[in-house]
């Protein structure tokens, strides 16, 4: 997955385009190797290894092991945008967007190991989606504001809501079908947030084209 672009390193001085292609290296070599051999089997030095850099060249860069797929799941948070927009055929209702961020989200997670590895391991979902600037963070704070959405709780439900999406996860881990699981985990987060559960079901049950 190439993620880094000429004009991307213009008008940087050239130690700063030096250390850009260094962790860009870095990011490539870790994700070919995740990917082959999946990421718990993948270690720091395997990884300094294949990149042909030092353990001290890495750790300017990252912190952890985990950290190195942050650039990949930003790229990857960016697909997930242009998809709702895609299904959304135009549409602004939080609640369509939300619950098109949830399903595309979650299949996305339980398709890509790399993704479902980090969801799991390195964050908590409601970081993953508001850190990333997701579909669902962002369309669940414009449902608060015009009152599409109405919580009593606002900390309360989205605990509440992280907590169910990583159960959802979980379940995605075991072996549960991931349209199912992400169409019913939409259904459920609207309705937590105030949608009718007749209104949510429809919304959640429409019929997904990204394409």
């Amino acid at each position: 997955m190439k993620m880094e672009n000429t004009t991307k390193h213009e008008g940087l001085t050239r130690s700063e385009r030096r250390k850009a292609s260094t962790r860009a290296r870095i990011v490539e070599a870790a994700e070919r190797l995740m990917r082959d051999r999946g990421v718990e089997e993948v270690t720091i030095q395997d990884i300094t290894e294949a990149a042909d850099v030092g353990h001290g060249t890495f750790y300017l860069h990252f912190k952890t092991k985990g950290e190195v797929l942050r650039p990949l799941i930003e790229h990857l948070s960016d697909q997930v945008h242009v998809r709702v927009d895609q299904a959304a055929h135009g549409a602004t209702d939080p609640a369509l967007r939300n619950a098109l961020g949830l399903r595309i989200l979650l299949r996305a997670i339980a398709e890509d190991p790399l993704w479902s590895w980090y969801a799991r391991s390195e964050t908590s979902f409601s970081e993953l989606v508001s850190e990333m600037g997701t579909p669902p963070a962002d369309d669940m704070r414009n449902g608060l504001k015009s009152g599409r959405f109405e919580v009593a709780d606002l900390p309360a439900t989205v605990s509440f809501i992280n907590g169910a999406l990583v159960g959802m996860i979980a379940l995605l881990d075991a072996g549960a079908r991931a349209d199912e699981t992400a169409d019913m985990t939409a259904e459920l987060v609207l309705r937590v947030l105030g949608v009718s559960a007749e209104e949510a079901r429809q919304i959640a049950r429409q019929p997904l084209e990204t394409h």
